[in-house]
Parts: C-alpha cells; structure tokens; sequence
C-alpha cells in the first residue's frame, strides 16, 4: 500500500509531462523492436542461404545491420527525450519539498535532525533519477522485448511461446517476494545511515566545541561504534541481493534450457534448422532479460523506500495556518494586544504562560524580564506566530493575528535574535536578505543606524566580504549589529530583540545599545533582555514569572516597589549571575 501511495505521488509529479513522456515511450518502443528482431533476420538469412538464394541473404543481412545500427541510434534518441523529462521534474520536486520543509512550523525545525535531513534529499533525489529511468528506460524496455519475443516464439510453436511467459510470470512473483524482504533490510539500514550523518554533521557544527576539549578521537570513536551497527546492517542488505541472484539465476536458466530441449525435440516434426536458430537467439538474449528485470525491480524498491522519507516530507502538516480569508494591512499601525493568552507546548504538554493580558501601544519600547523559562521568548513566538496560543488572543494593530497571512505579519515586524545565524554569504548578501532590492544607498543607511557602517567599509572587499558558514568570521557584536541593520532594511512597525546583547562584552554592549536607541525612534520596540543596563530607559517593563505576569511598570517604579525585579536588578549589579530555573 505505501508503495502504491509513493508511485502515485511520483506520478503526480511526471504527468506535467504527459506529453513528453507519451513521445518518449513511443519512440523507446521503436528502438527496442529493432534492436530485438535481430533473431528473425537470422533465420531469414538461413532459410535463404538453404535455398542457394544468396541475393536474398544479403538484403536480410543488410536488415540484420540496419536494425542493429537504427535500433542504437533511436535507442539513444529515447535517452535524449527522456533526459528532457527527468532533469525538469528531479528540479521541480527537490524545489517542491525545499519549499515545503521552510513552510514547516517551528516545531518541525525544533525536533528535525539536520544531517538526517540531508541525507533524506541526497537519497530522495538520486531516487528520483533512478526511478524514472528504471520504470521507463528499464523495465518498459523489458516488457516490448518480453513482447516482441513471445510473438515470434508463437509463429513457431505456442507452447515455447507460453513457457516464456510462464517464466517470466514465475519470476516476477519470486522477485516480488524476494524484493519485500529486501525492503526492509534497505529502511534498516537507512535509519542507521541517517544516524551517522547525524553524527557527522553534529561534528562539523561543532567543531569549536570539539577542540576547546580536544575531542576529535572521541568524535572519530562515536562515529566508529555507530559503524558497527551500520556495518551489520549493509551486510544483511547485501546478502539479501545474494539470494535473489541464486534464486533468479536458476529459475530462468533451467527455464531457458527446456525450452531449448522444446525446441530440439521438434526438429523431427518439421521443424527448420532457421527456426531452431530463431528460437535459439530470442530465448538466449531474453535470458539476460530476466536479470535485467530482476535489478530494475530491485532497484525501484531501493528508490520507493529512499523516496518514502523524501517525498513523506510534503505530508506533514502546517499547523500554524494562513486564513482563508486573510485582512489586508497596508496601513496596520504597531499596537500590540495580549489579551487572556495561555500556552502548552504541543509535545511536553507543558504549560507555559497563563491569563496574560498585555497592551503594548504604537511607539512604546516595551521590555520583558525574568528568569529563564518565565515565557519572555515564548511571548514573541506567539506574536510572530511559530505557534498559536492554546488560549486567547493576539492583536496587531487592533486585527487578530490569526487574520493576516504569516507571511504579512513577520513582513511587520524585524527580528533581532540573540544568536544571529547569517548565510555563508557576503555581508551585503545578508544584510539586504529581507529586502533584497534595496539600492546601496538604502542599505549604507541602515548599517549606519546599527553602528556597523564604518566597520564594514573598513575591509579589503568591504560589502563583498564572505562572513562564513552561521557567520563565523564576524565576532558576536558584529554579527549582533548586521543582524540589527538587517531587520532595519524592511522598515518594520515592531522591532523585537531577543536578549540581543546578553553574550557580549562590554565595547560591543555599549555600541549596541546605541544602536537600539537610534533604531527605536517612530516605531514599536519589544525587548527581552538578561542585562538590565539594556533597558533602564524603557517605557514600559513587564516581569513574568511561571508564566505569569507579576510586575508592570518603569524601572524606577520597579525598583521602588522591591518586587521580583528589583531582586534580580540587585543581584545582576552586583555581578552576581541571575538565578537560574
């Protein structure tokens, strides 16, 4: 059945090229007919040689030649064609299950392994290729020959012609059985394969971590125990090929033998030493047929169960969807409204924030504080809608969230994450991401809002320079300060920060912070911050606790009141780290 599921998804993809692909097969056909009927010449050949016409013989040896030249050359044709379906349609369907894994909820990403992932679009893709070549280039061909074959083997006697087909059907019964044992040991291996990648990749994202504790051999030797597994794995997998080429070479060889011992025994019922020939040459080269069926059915079960991850990857559903109906926002303002918001997480069931009503107006910066696992973080992913709240409702402009397409709410607002991850680009590549038609002097801007335009202007290649994989080359406050010019460029109504200086020293906290006072002017501002120094000018400081709020107001006031932060405002100026859940 779920192979059944996984051919027709393949096909819902191929038949945008119906047309193509009706070309195709028609001229695969042609070409498999000639090289096939070579047989027929030859007894043609005999048959006229016994009669002392030779003029004969070498018009059927000239048409022994031609089917054998025209049959490579339509052959190769069909190869032409078909690459004009196959390139196409591998292109369309790894750029359909992209888009479909970006399209994902945050949870998705959240629990998704990344090497596992990969490896899934590295098989899933040679899959592509393979099957389609296999279905139509393969297996079509051996059915026209199986064809071809039976129906001169029936000009010469039916039951040679029946024992044939008797074989064939027997064998594809055998590879069938054969093939579902196979299945299984290749998902089994599959699954440890994606391990390993996992390890792999886990180690090249890593690799700082590796050698601030010098573990390479540590990595090498985790990497060697997950090989054990593997190395049983592919031998229970190749073993199974092992045994369909036993069973699949004795049923057709003894099968190919008593049809020839057919063929011999009838000679003296007059039978012609051409038809013999005839029969010998079909047999025999169909003989070769049966491995030919025997791989290409093995491998379309290798390509259906390293598609069935690939193209399983378009079954998963977008929870957090977009409206119907969506509201149009041209002229949205940035007012923030949390009314009765409560929240579990899906999978842990755990609840997280609870009756939070909050209203944040246009122009306000707003700063949310408290110990980690409070619900800061949580709040914003729920504005930006990663997850819906299990209860109330989110306001944007005084228009329900849940009314705007995803796409044009997070067009609303710029993101300045605590760990900006940037492209293996350039800096202008990364810089102008949310708006990649924005002209130099728009840019130039915006990075000398965010306090980086004179660093970047300083380099050899300047907005050439390639920053690395995740950014590498940047230090954290330059990778802070593109990422803050970066969410500048979209010229958004609400500006979050999520703990944007909290891994930083002192010189880049101080350039940051003058970054978010230039940039905070004429628009909504939401901050999450660990360091309070951040966020003593805010209009408005929401401390949460257990997912509560407990404590609104201004620093001063705050302090005054001798609350939960006023507490962690003391232990954090007295350099003491705050209290951890």
């Amino acid at each position: 059945m779920l192979c059944v599921k996984l051919i027709i998804k393949f096909y819902q993809f191929v038949g945008k090229y119906k047309v193509r692909l009706g070309v195709f097969l028609f001229i695969s056909t042609i070409a498999v007919v000639l090289e096939t009927i070579s047989p027929y010449w030859l007894k043609r050949m005999l048959v006229a040689s016994e009669l002392g016409n030779y003029s004969e013989v070498k018009i059927f040896l000239g048409l022994f030649g031609a089917s054998l030249v025209m049959g490579n050359l339509v052959s190769a044709w069909a190869l032409y064609l078909s690459d004009r379906i196959l390139v196409p349609l591998s292109k369309e369907i790894r750029e359909t299950v992209f888009q479909k894994v970006l399209e994902l909820d945050f949870a998705y990403h959240v629990d998704k392994n990344t090497g596992s992932l990969i490896s899934a679009f590295r098989r899933g893709d040679s899959a592509v290729f393979t099957l389609f070549f296999n279905l139509h280039n393969e297996l079509y061909r051996v059915l026209i020959n199986l064809l071809v074959t039976v129906y001169f083997l029936s000009t010469v006697s039916w039951g040679i012609a029946g024992i044939l087909v008797t074989i064939f059907m027997m064998n594809l019964g055998l590879i069938t059985w054969l093939v579902n044992k196979n299945l299984k040991t290749r998902t089994e291996f599959n699954q440890v394969e994606d391990e390993i990648s996992g390890v792999i990749t886990d180690g090249m994202i890593n690799y700082e971590t590796v050698k601030y504790f010098a573990a390479e051999k540590k990595e090498r030797h985790r990497l060697k125990d997950k090989f054990i597994i593997w190395s049983v794995k592919l031998f229970k997998f190749g073993d199974s090929f092992r045994l369909m080429d036993v069973i699949i070479g004795t049923t057709s060889g003894l099968g190919i033998v008593l049809m020839l011992w057919m063929t011999v025994n009838q000679l003296d019922n007059g039978l012609s030493n051409g038809d013999m020939i005839m029969v010998a040459g079909f047999v025999t080269g169909f003989y070769y047929q049966f491995f030919n069926l025997f791989f290409r059915v093995r491998d379309i079960a290798k390509c259906l169960t390293d598609l069935q991850k690939y193209l399983g990857i378009l079954d998963n559903e977008v929870i957090v969807k977009d409206p119907k109906r969506p509201v149009k926002i041209d002229k949205i303002k940035g007012k923030v409204e949390f009314m009765n918001i409560g929240f579990v997480y899906p999978k842990n069931k755990e609840r997280v924030l609870d009756k939070i009503n909050l209203n944040i107006k246009e122009g306000e910066q707003v700063a949310f504080v408290g110990r980690s696992g409070a619900g800061k973080t949580t709040l914003v992913k729920l504005l930006i809608r990663f997850y819906d709240p299990s209860e109330g409702t989110i306001k944007v402009g005084g228009i329900n969230i849940k009314k705007i397409n995803k796409s044009d709410l997070r067009k609303l607002m710029g993101v300045v994450p605590q760990e900006p991850i940037l492209f293996n680009n350039t800096i202008k590549f990364n810089l102008s991401y949310g708006k990649p038609e924005a002209t130099m002097e728009e840019i130039q801007i915006v990075a000398k809002r965010a306090n980086i335009l004179e660093f970047i202007e300083k380099l050899p290649k300047s907005w050439e320079t390639e920053v690395g994989e995740r950014g590498i080359k940047l230090s954290g406050g330059q990778k802070q300060r593109l990422a803050i010019a970066r969410a500048l460029l979209s010229d958004p109504k609400i500006l979050i920060f999520d703990e944007a200086t909290s891994s930083l020293d002192s010189e880049s906290e101080k350039m940051i912070q003058e970054a978010l006072k230039e940039v905070s002017k004429s628009r909504t501002v939401i901050i999450i911050a660990h360091r309070f120094s951040t966020i003593r000018d805010a209009d408005k400081i929401v401390v949460l606790s257990n997912g509560n709020i407990v404590e609104v107001g201004k620093h001063d006031q705050l302090i005054k009141e001798k609350g939960i932060y006023e507490k962690l405002w003391t232990l954090q100026s007295k350099g003491k780290n705050i209290e951890e859940n």
